[in-house]
């Protein structure tokens, strides 16, 4: 697969945009429209590691929705915020600070509808919201926040179901991949044809940063697909020949799309690819860390090239093993270009030692069971104990359950507790799909109350997480090995001590 280097400095020409859409006849209005700059005020550094924003909220007219979620997510660092809040009836405001480094999305979900609102380092975004039409939703502030925002709240309202969802209905609904081209295509000459319309009045900058994020996340997507329809339905597919005709044109090495998150997001996606084609063709098992990482290094270049680094590295940190990142760069003294990102990197593990860590009693719970029992964490002292922390619709969470229930089985007369915390979950849903996969562990759900609790102090960013505590109710891994892995052996390990 060939990469194409475009974009990768500010002063690009009108040509060269042209050049690097996709081979679909309607992509080249993209690029009649595309300005290709990124400034948009921010500090000496384009990233600002400690910034912050604030969004506030005034509401009239509640009918009595009760409550509203928000929804945010700092790439790097990262800082994943998700609340539920009350609103009373009538007329009320609130007020919320996020940590937020570079351009990003905020998810407001009430009255049935999710309204996408748009934050940068330093600003302060009101938002007045009339529950009995949400097309009225004004902005106050003193930038160019104010439009882009009201572009943004008319493009949710525009569409039954916001485009990034309607990706995941294609994805899910598409009966063949050839379908789900058809469908993916159709959301992009409409998301297209929204910004061709509205674009006037938006600052240049925001032209940038919205064109290349609705393209990645339309790739990103597109890559995704084919291992997510592969789990779902539990049976290879074959991929047309010419389903990723759009990387043919798409940049891969683009200083214009590095505040973006969807960018990211698809060179995760395209490196992960290119390991798979590698192993597949070579035979072999790459490590995934330093095979992204050499992606990167040869792929990439600039700040996008120090970002995505950070963010692998993190990724590994938080989803696979604390030791192989801190480790990673640990022997790795050259890793970034700028040892800011380093310096960051380390601070960021090194504020997750306060968090649930080895040798630390494990926080206390009481969730209920199946059988609406209240049950608490504590009550399990003595025991060699497995916390496995999953939400429904975590792919990888349901590719351990088999694997767990093996081992429920294997130690079932012994003193061991597996026991699983569903999140982020209703409770309708987490019975549902605990009677799905014949759940044979010990199976609680976190309630509104508990949720937020186990959250923060069980450091769950990514799922399924495995904390592991010995029989002296002490915690002796916070990332341990999933069941499908080393899980058993090091249970066996705790019960012969």
């Amino acid at each position: 697969m060939k990469s194409v280097r475009l974009f990768t400095q500010r002063n690009r020409n009108f040509a060269s945009a042209v050049t690097a859409c996709y081979k679909f006849p309607f992509a080249t209005l993209w690029c009649l429209l595309f300005i290709c700059t990124t400034s948009f005020g921010q500090n000496s550094f384009w990233y600002d590691f400690k910034g912050t924003a604030t969004l506030k909220v005034n509401y009239t007219h509640n009918p009595g929705q009760g409550v509203w979620t928000v929804f945010t997510h700092n790439m790097f660092p990262d800082q994943e915020i998700r609340l539920k809040d009350t609103i009373p009836e009538g007329f009320g405001n609130r007020n919320y600070v996020f940590p937020v480094s570079c351009p990003q999305k905020v998810t407001l979900t009430t009255a049935g509808k999710e309204l996408t609102l748009l934050l940068t380092p330093g600003s302060t975004l009101v938002c007045n919201l009339d529950f009995q039409d949400l097309a009225k939703t004004s902005f106050d502030t003193q930038d160019s926040l104010a439009a882009i925002n009201e572009y943004l709240i008319k493009k949710d309202l525009s569409v039954s179901i916001p485009f990034r969802i309607g990706r995941s209905i294609a994805v899910q609904r598409a009966t063949t991949l050839e379908e789900l081209t058809t469908q993916m295509n159709k959301l992009y000459i409409e998301e297209l044809q929204f910004f061709t319309k509205e674009k006037s009045g938006l600052p240049a900058w925001y032209h940038s940063y919205e064109y290349w994020e609705n393209r990645y996340a339309d790739a990103a997507g597109r890559m995704n697909a084919v291992p997510q329809r592969e789990f779902s339905k539990q049976t290879k597919e074959p991929v047309p020949s010419n389903y990723y005709n759009f990387l043919d044109s798409l940049a891969v090495d683009n200083d214009a799309a590095k505040s973006s998150y969807s960018y990211y997001i698809f060179l995760y996606e395209l490196f992960n690819k290119r390991m798979k084609d590698h192993d597949l063709a070579h035979g072999t098992k790459s490590d995934f860390l330093d095979y992204q990482i050499a992606q990167a290094n040869k792929s990439l270049s600039g700040d996008a090239l120090d970002f995505f680094k950070a963010f692998i590295i993190q990724l590994v940190h938080n989803h696979y093993k604390k030791d192989v990142a801190r480790n990673y760069i640990k022997n790795n003294n050259s890793v970034f270009t700028k040892t800011i990102w380093r310096d960051e990197l380390s601070a960021y593990f090194k504020s997750k030692e306060a968090i649930a860590g080895k040798g630390k009693i494990p926080p206390n719970f009481a969730l209920v069971d199946v059988k609406d029992s209240l049950t608490e964490l504590k009550s399990f002292k003595g025991n060699v104990i497995v916390l496995s922390f999953w939400f429904a619709g975590c792919k990888p969470c349901i590719e351990e359950f088999p694997a767990e229930n093996i081992l429920a089985e294997k130690f079932r007369h012994k003193p061991v507790r597996i026991v699983s915390v569903c999140v982020n979950t209703s409770e309708a849903m987490w019975k549902k799909w605990s009677e799905r996969f014949g759940l044979k562990t010990i199976n609680l759900w976190a309630n509104s109350a508990w949720e937020q609790t186990i959250v923060e102090k069980y450091d769950l960013r990514v799922f399924p997480k495995y904390v592991l505590i010995d029989k002296d109710y002490k915690i002796v891994e916070t990332d341990a090995d999933r069941p499908s892995q080393g899980l058993e052996k090091q249970i066996n390990s705790l019960l012969e001590k």
